[in-house]
């Protein structure tokens, strides 16, 4: 299961990065898997929730050992990913692609890995790591079929009718750099649940399974990547993950650290019980045993009616090196993705702050007056003297 993620589409031109990428939460102590609740969370940021049911695995957390998480962010409130709802608190270690961040700089859409542990009932995350699938240029992009390349990483979108979305995917073009966000297929696409323009700051990044190793690179998708000692943290293993970023000089690749790991990115010293997302592996359909992204899985199988590459999530404990004996396993609705670029929203839709003048009250009419009849003069005959005889 690869903790390389991607997400939605920004424009480059002036936009800023917001960028993604991943949470693993530590939970529970040596005690079984938290509960996992049948979640349909608003978001924040446009998306409707994941259509998550997943068994129950172990309701109870004393904090002893913890639960480690892999998956997309759908929600806020408390931060949902998988389903859960996890708590946070400002002992929360949060980083991005390796560099100190802060919980402003979750977005709905981002790949994330943590580890949480159960306190008063509530799982709270101990680390919490954006976790970027690439950061990079984009080489090519086709607008019809959603798709774009970045750093040798082919990424898929989907948009569906989602108008506003298809226009800002729209404005990107080659060589405005974006940070993705979202979950490898089996044959190392990137589905992406987030793309977000940033600008250009020099540094890129790649995330995701080893493709192919020698004594000198380590091939990512379809970016091969040179090792040295100086900067090589962790030496990548065929079959495991790999974290590399750098700069682009003269169109190539120039590694400043390249850092490899497991398959599974947690290990039962530290972590007793994990939630990952990932996409159904080629044999879904079949009655073999059950691989994804070098991680073994074993107990539960897959729900019926799972194919190759749809999205699900895998709940259990780890049972040794790179395996995992799940609870359950439950299949989700896929994420749509979000696409901010810049320039996609219109001066027209922001109305101006325009003091509005106040509407004066018409000057009641005065009071018409009476009318004032005249008095009626009396009329008197004059008094008629007559002649006497």
């Amino acid at each position: 299961m690869n903790g390389a993620d991607a997400k939605p589409v920004m424009r480059l031109s002036t936009l800023r990065a917001t960028a993604t990428a991943a949470l693993l939460t530590l939970l529970g102590a040596c005690a079984s898997a938290p509960q996992q609740v049948a979640h349909d969370p608003k978001n924040g940021d446009g998306l409707g929730g994941t259509g998550i049911k997943v068994a129950e695995a172990n309701p109870r957390g004393d904090g002893i050992g913890g639960t480690g998480i892999v998956g997309t962010i759908t929600g806020f409130g408390s931060i949902i990913v998988n389903g859960l709802e996890l708590e946070f608190n400002t002992t929360t270690a949060v980083v991005s692609d390796g560099r100190p961040a802060s919980l402003q700089d979750l977005r709905v859409g981002q790949v994330v890995q943590g580890v949480a542990r159960t306190r008063d009932g509530k799982l709270t995350l101990d680390t919490l790591d954006i976790q970027h699938a690439v950061t990079g240029p984009i080489t090519a992009v086709d607008q019809a079929a959603q798709t774009m390349t970045v750093l040798g990483q082919r990424i898929r979108l989907n948009l569906g009718g989602d108008k506003a979305a298809l226009d800002a995917f729209k404005t990107l073009q080659a060589g405005d750099v974006v940070s993705v966000s979202g979950q490898r297929l089996a044959d190392g696409t990137i589905i992406a649940t987030r793309v977000d323009q940033k600008h250009d700051d020099g540094r890129v990044v790649v995330r995701g399974d080893v493709n192919g190793l020698t004594a000198t690179a380590v091939r990512i998708g379809e970016l091969d990547v040179p090792m040295a000692p100086d900067t090589t943290v962790s030496a990548p293993k065929a079959g495991g993950r790999v974290f590399v970023s750098g700069r682009m000089i003269n169109g190539q690749f120039a590694p400043d650290v390249i850092n490899g790991g497991a398959a599974l990115p947690f290990s039962g010293a530290t972590v007793a019980d994990v939630s990952l997302e990932a996409y159904a592996p080629v044999n879904a359909g079949s009655s073999g045993p059950l691989s994804i992204h070098g991680v073994n899985i074993t107990g539960a199988a897959l729900p019926p009616g799972t194919v190759t590459n749809d999205r699900i999530i895998v709940t259990g404990k780890i049972d040794g090196p790179d395996k995992v004996a799940a609870a359950a396993i439950a299949k989700v609705r896929t994420m749509v993705t979000v696409l901010q670029a810049q320039g996609s929203a219109r001066p027209a839709a922001v109305r101006p702050d325009v003091p509005r003048f106040e509407r004066v009250n018409p000057q009641p009419r005065p009071e018409r007056p009476q009318s004032v009849v005249p008095e009626k003069p009396e009329i008197t005959r004059p008094q008629i003297e007559r002649p006497t005889a």
